[in-house]
């Protein structure tokens, strides 16, 4: 996701793009492998970046609420990964090494009929996470 497309999202949620949530951003996307809030935290501590870790902590927060990140929980670990999509996708994650996947599709129309039918509810948002294990784990 480039930068000015990240600046675009926050001004369309009418939340401000600091300068210590840039570069939460950045540094959460330029990752490998999805990031601890406190992996994050020593990273940016590493490059002298001065963000407490409770910004750190807040501003995943915020990401994930918009959208633009995704928080992989397995067991008590919890990792987020920048998306890569700008459009709506799902993710699967493996449960061994924590590597995490976009899938570039969702088909689920006829899943939220059946919700809509037997609910009640009008369906107007929805996640989706597979788990597993990846090619690299499942050997």
């Amino acid at each position: 996701m480039n930068t000015e497309f990240l600046k675009n999202i926050f001004r369309e949620k009418k939340f401000r793009l600091s300068h210590p949530r840039l570069l939460i951003y950045q540094e959460l996307s330029s990752a490998e492998k999805p990031l601890s809030p406190q992996e994050l935290y020593q990273k940016l501590l590493k490059k002298k970046r001065r963000i407490g870790l409770t910004s750190v902590y807040r501003s995943l927060d915020l990401f994930e609420s918009m959208g633009i990140v995704f928080k992989a929980v397995n067991g008590s670990s919890v990792k987020y990964k920048a998306c890569e999509s700008e459009d709506h996708h799902h993710h699967i994650v493996c449960k061994l090494c924590g590597r995490v996947a976009e899938l570039d599709f969702c088909d689920i129309s006829s899943w939220s009929e059946k919700v809509r039918e037997s609910t009640g509810f009008e369906v107007t948002d929805h996640q989706l996470n597979f788990y597993g294990y990846c090619k690299a784990c499942k050997s």
